[in-house]
């Protein structure tokens, strides 16, 4: 095999550690973002002469609906205001499919050699093979705390986690380059969808916001979306 078909697999990863580390920023700022998202959207209806608690409750159901909250909760979005803005996005909402998903070769053979890999982990990590009087108790405490990632990434078939410990254990990865490229592919794909959802929020698209005249805009966005209401 060329050598080619592992730097391809490590530029793949690369771009996958990188689109991972924009989709943990993305999500922060949409967080940081929710408290004066919802600042401003009640100031903005007290502007407009709306009564919130009024229009919460004559709307209940849409809300409901909009935000998945369950039938008859008794919590309403004036006093939950992560259901005003945390979810809802300016395009159609993604729906995960909840069909099975039948496990092709490939996907079979990339969980067999995760499953190798993590073997080979366990020889180092898991607890009856630490060696007490090589390590101090926080180092034996981190190496299984590791472990226990490594059990659970496996489990989740999140292999990145595999393979960023198997590189800091210096432990050698399986050799099928191309079908973990593919794999990695198909999760990119994965991970950019949920990074372009996240930026369709209306939390996030608030703070991408530099004027009050542009935050008014996607106010009345949201609240014609949510509501009907065009103001």
């Amino acid at each position: 095999m060329g050598a080619y078909h592992k730097l391809k697999w490590k530029k793949t990863l690369n771009e996958y550690k990188f689109l991972k580390e924009e989709h943990a920023l993305v999500k922060s700022i949409a967080r940081e973002g929710a408290a004066d998202f919802q600042e401003h959207y009640e100031s903005f209806m007290i502007e407009n002469g709306l009564d919130l608690d009024k229009i919460n409750k004559e709307n209940k159901d849409k809300i409901n609906e909009a935000y998945d909250i369950p039938t008859g909760s008794s919590g309403d979005i004036e006093t939950q205001p992560e259901y005003v803005s945390s979810e809802l996005m300016m395009v159609e909402e993604f729906v995960e499919k909840t069909e099975e998903v039948q496990l092709s070769e490939d996907d079979i053979a990339i969980h067999n050699s995760f499953t190798k890999l993590f073997k080979s982990i366990a020889t180092k990590l898991h607890p009856d093979k630490i060696d007490p009087s090589k390590y101090d108790f926080k180092q034996r405490r981190q190496m299984e705390n590791s472990f226990k990632e490594a059990n659970r990434a496996l489990r989740d078939r999140d292999y990145f986690i595999l393979i960023e410990i198997a590189e800091e254990l210096d432990i050698s990865l399986q050799k099928n380059y191309d079908q973990q490229t593919r794999w990695m592919k198909n999760q990119l794909k994965e991970l950019s969808d949920k990074v372009r959802r996240e930026k369709t929020t209306y939390n996030y698209l608030f703070t991408e916001k530099e004027t009050k005249s542009e935050k008014d805009i996607l106010i009345r966005q949201f609240v014609q979306q949510l509501f009907g209401l065009n103001l």
